[in-house]
């Protein structure tokens, strides 16, 4: 449970302005760009509505003024010496003034805005990124409460991740990978993430990752980040949350507030027909079937989103900003700073001794949507003030309505999105066989930007009498493909660059297989089987086991995973924990002998994704110092199948070596599923 806490002040209380120094520190990757984009200022030309009658360039000041108060204060070094945070200091909302996700998403959305202006701002970004991923929870998202000065999670229970916070993180990595470029993995993997935990199956939005496909929260209803997700990232579809969300939120407005256009700080049976405001205690020590701390925010993202898309996009987010700035302008006495942060959905007043800045604060963009510009005018002038001692909450939202109501919040929806490309890689890179003896190795994509796309592969510069053959001939950017080179007995001795091309709609990419081919040595290397127990029949004889859950791999197989031959398996993971499993065996290949691994492989999964790879499974060969020498196979959750296929792969380059082979299997429960690897029947050959 994840509480605002709420500070309670009488008009006219004050509260003294605390500060705290920002430490300037160097980001890793990605590679600072030469400059932005789109430069602070970056005038914008609204769809709707009136803009502040101050002029263009008082408003710019005005914000540079802010976003000065507000880093000087709020944005913090912190833990690790490339990581940036903002403080929840003034707030309460959590120890010794630490981060919370909901902080760090205003974080990095204000900066990479900011840019231009400040000259740090991609290192502050990279720096709020960074801290956002040392703390992922088990679904890939951040943990919503860290202490200050630690930066461990402060809150009870499993750490878990909060659909506000995770959203503006998702919508940063956009802003940014606009901005300066370099983020599209990222933000691809992150919305990933966040579709697959955040979002119900009927396509609202949950109040957390780890929550009920029942409730939402209004506040997290951001339209225009929506938006932006579904023309960067079409391999989700977006758009049907945004059409859920509407639907919610229309059903709520038409029956619970129909004149004002308000809604409650959360919700209950939002995937049904009849949403409904939740029970006045249902998360929160605040009256959760009214406007509060949380829906504050409501028309802000509503007249921020009616802004940028206009009368016929947003018809239903206009009307929801005119409504609710008419109310806000009723019940204050046409004054934002009387607009109170509790207020009945009749647009009454709950606690008319309440106030917080954030409360008319949050109404600008709504007003300037609605056409009224003297509400405008009176919020804008409001905005430069801070009559209630606000802390991290008030100010921050101070800072982003003010980006917006200035005319400087671009959407990177309006930019171009990413074009789409990919890479190509193979593991191992080259291998040595005998005339006739065939060769594997694993062709590996992934996605460098926009979305994924369809790759053809191919090969070329085989050797005379030499075959190429794909599994699978063609896979989707982020996937992978065995290559196996067979070569014929007369096909002459010698090192081939063999070239691994994978084309797609935006061109092609290669990379190289080196194959040598040797003759027969004329009965120089006497065959053999070089592997002990390698069905696994006496158990875990001969073989080296690990495993993090204390899990032998090797066991008796089950009428859920039953055995290729025999009554033994090897079986990875599929505990849906994180975990990493290991069966290993050394060996010594002899000189002037091809060898050649074979084993059967069965995987199936129950992972909610097709282009993640939460949990893998790698085949590695070693040295006696536990050094990699080479990667001969490599699988994922991706390659879940019904049965057991077989696989081989060259390891006559280690010949007269005694080297180890491991098999690896690693799941990190980040997708919402578990995965089983399981391998039996082994060989390790010589001819």
């Amino acid at each position: 449970m994840r509480e605002r806490i709420v500070r309670v002040l009488g008009l006219g209380a004050a509260v003294s302005t605390l500060t705290t120094g920002v430490v300037a520190l160097a980001a890793a990757a990605p590679a600072l760009a030469a400059s932005p984009t789109h430069a602070f200022p970056s005038h914008q030309t609204y769809q709707v509505g009136v803009m502040p009658s101050a002029s263009q360039a008082t408003r710019d000041a005005a914000v540079e003024k802010q976003y000065d108060s507000w880093k000087a204060a709020y944005l913090v070094h912190g833990c690790a010496s490339n990581e940036y945070y903002v403080s929840s200091k003034g707030d309460g909302d959590a120890t010794n003034n630490g981060p919370v996700s909901e902080g760090q998403g205003y974080g990095m959305n204000i900066v990479p805005l900011m840019a231009g202006y400040d000259a740090n701002a991609q290192t502050e970004f990279n720096g709020l990124w960074q801290l956002v991923k040392d703390h992922e929870d088990q679904y890939g998202l951040m943990q919503w409460q860290l202490d200050g000065k630690s930066c461990k999670y402060y809150s009870s229970g499993t750490p878990d991740g909060a659909t506000d916070g995770d959203l503006d993180i998702g919508y940063g990595l956009i802003l940014a990978d606009q901005q300066w470029g370099g983020y599209t993995a990222d933000a691809l993997n992150w919305l990933n993430n966040f579709w697959n935990h955040d979002v119900a199956p009927d396509g609202h939005l949950k109040c957390e990752d780890d929550g009920p496909n029942t409730d939402t929260r209004p506040s997290d209803h951001m339209i225009d980040h929506l938006r932006a997700f579904a023309a960067y990232d079409t391999s989700h579809d977006w758009n049907k949350v945004v059409q859920r969300t509407e639907a919610v939120d229309s059903s709520l407005v038409s029956g619970y507030s129909s004149a004002n256009g308000l809604l409650s700080d959360f919700v209950v049976g939002a995937n049904g027909s009849s949403p409904s405001p939740a029970p006045a205690n249902y998360q929160e020590d605040q009256p959760d079937n009214i406007v509060g701390y949380n829906s504050i925010r409501v028309p802000w993202h509503m007249g921020t989103d009616a802004l940028l898309n206009g009368s016929t996009t947003s018809a239903f987010e206009l009307s929801e900003a005119q409504k609710w700035s008419a109310c806000a302008k009723k019940v204050s006495g046409d004054n934002p700073a009387n607009v109170y942060p509790h207020l009945n959905l009749n647009c009454t007043g709950y606690n008319t001794s309440d106030v917080a800045e954030e409360a008319g604060d949050s109404i600008g963009p709504a007003a300037m949507a609605a056409g009224d510009q003297a509400w405008t005018d009176k919020i804008w002038s409001y905005l430069q003030t801070n009559p209630y001692g606000d802390g991290y909450y008030g100010e921050t939202i101070k800072t982003l309505v003010m980006i917006v109501m200035a005319g400087d919040y671009w959407s990177p929806a309006g930019s171009a999105a990413p074009a789409g490309d990919f890479s190509v890689s193979d593991s191992p890179t080259l291998a040595s066989v005998v005339a006739g003896a065939a060769a594997t190795t694993t062709v590996s994509t992934a996605v460098t930007s926009g979305s994924a796309q369809s790759v053809a592969l191919s090969a070329s510069g085989l050797p005379t009498g030499a075959t190429a053959a794909f599994s699978p001939a063609s896979v989707t950017a982020g996937g992978s493909s065995t290559l196996t080179v067979t070569t014929s007995s007369t096909t002459p001795a010698g090192s081939y660059p063999v070239t691994v091309t994978g084309t797609a709609a935006s061109g092609s990419h290669a990379a190289t297989f080196t194959l040598t081919v040797t003759t027969a040595s004329g009965g120089g290397c006497t065959p053999a089987q070089l592997l002990s127990n390698p069905g696994f029949e006496s158990g875990g004889t001969g073989w080296t086991q690990t495993s993090t859950l204390g899990f032998d791999p090797i066991t008796k197989a089950t009428s859920a995973e039953p055995a290729h031959g025999g009554s033994y398996v090897a079986w990875f993971n599929g505990n849906s924990s994180k975990d990493t499993d290991t069966v290993a065996q050394s060996v010594t290949i002899p000189s002037g002998c091809a060898a050649t691994l074979s084993y059967w492989l069965h995987v199936d999964s129950t992972e909610n994704t097709t282009t993640a790879k939460p949990d893998t499974f790698t085949v590695q060969v070693l040295n006696p110092s536990g050094a990699v020498l080479g990667t001969v196979g490599s699988y994922s959750n991706l390659n879940a199948a019904s049965g057991y296929a077989q696989k081989t792969a060259s390891l006559s380059s280690w010949a007269g070596q005694t080297v180890t082979l491991k098999f690896t299997g690693a799941e990190t429960d980040t997708s919402g599923g578990t995965t089983d690897f399981v391998i039996d029947d082994l060989g390790l050959s010589t001819q």
